[in-house]
């Protein structure tokens, strides 16, 4: 007995194979006409109405903001929102001249 018997699953990587023999396959090109209007980033990945920014608040106001999202398990967002929609509620906001 010449040949040294290996046990059935003692080779870790047998499940590798040599790709560079397999037919390299290029996946079609679909060209898919619709008229979507270009998304802006701002408001990529967001509910209709949403729009992202970036504002600059004191610190002490964003701790707050957190530990009220924290206890009140709501999303900072969610937070802010209600803040502002509370501040501006009775407001009467004129439009910005052009």
């Amino acid at each position: 007995m010449d040949k040294k018997q290996t046990r059935l699953g003692s080779d870790p990587l047998s499940w590798i194979r040599d790709s560079r023999k397999q037919k390299q396959e290029q996946p079609e090109k679909i060209e898919i006409r619709s008229e979507k209007k270009e998304i802006p980033k701002t408001k990529l990945g967001l509910k209709e109405g949403w729009i992202r920014a970036t504002f600059i608040v004191r610190e002490e106001y964003l701790e707050k903001i957190k530990a009220l999202s924290y206890w009140d398990r709501k999303d900072i967002k969610e937070v802010v929102d209600e803040a502002l929609s509370q501040y501006l509620k009775n407001k009467k906001v004129r439009p910005i001249p052009e």
